[in-house]
């Protein structure tokens, strides 16, 4: 009971304080300088993510093989076996199809195939080079992706080569022959 009473007057004693010490009268706002309101609004935190940004968030570490229980792709090969892939759909193929459903038809799974530093880059001779493989890559996985219902008008393929090694790895580790996914609007 007397800690229901002493809260009543700490609550009052603080809304009569505050009554108290503000003011009626309204306080002058200076002009605001020219230019200033682009200062103001850079000047703040506002986090503003797109759809999209937000669906890359979520996408941004998945990859193919996931590295773990396989650790990439064979050498000089495309190989998606069927119960592998299965295995990784269960885990990232909703985050997907969520990014489909939600993203306009604009944007578009955009499936990036990399390599190993093994080999040259581009073709030299009777070698492909690094580019044909992660291109044959990430159009395999295309693939897999609208056997699992992914609509293929809403996927692009590209290859990256071995420009983008796995940080940390060195550059010939298996684990670079992998693809990543992001959500990319077409046309830009």
């Amino acid at each position: 009971m007397v800690k229901k009473i002493l809260n009543i007057l700490l609550v009052g004693a603080t809304v009569f304080s505050i009554a108290l010490c503000s003011s009626g009268e309204k306080k002058e706002q200076a002009a605001p300088e020219p230019g200033s309101e682009q200062n103001a609004a850079a000047s703040r935190n506002v986090n503003v993510d797109s759809p999209a940004d937000v669906i890359n968030n979520q996408i941004k570490d998945f990859r193919y093989p996931d590295g773990i229980t396989r650790p990439g792709f064979s050498y000089k090969k495309a190989d998606v076996s069927a119960g592998d892939f299965s295995e990784w759909s269960k885990a990232n193929i909703a985050v997907i199809k969520d990014g489909i459903s939600k993203l306009p038809d604009a944007w578009a799974l955009e499936i990036t195939g990399h390599t190993d530093q093994v080999g040259p880059e581009q073709a030299e001779g009777d070698k492909k080079g690094n580019v044909f493989y992660g291109d044959i890559r990430a159009k395999a996985v295309k693939q897999a992706l609208v056997k699992q219902g992914i609509p293929a008008n809403r996927i692009v393929v590209k290859s990256a080569g071995s420009s983008s090694p796995v940080s940390g790895l060195d550059a010939k580790d298996p684990k670079n022959r992998r693809v990543t996914f992001k959500f990319v609007e077409q046309g830009k």
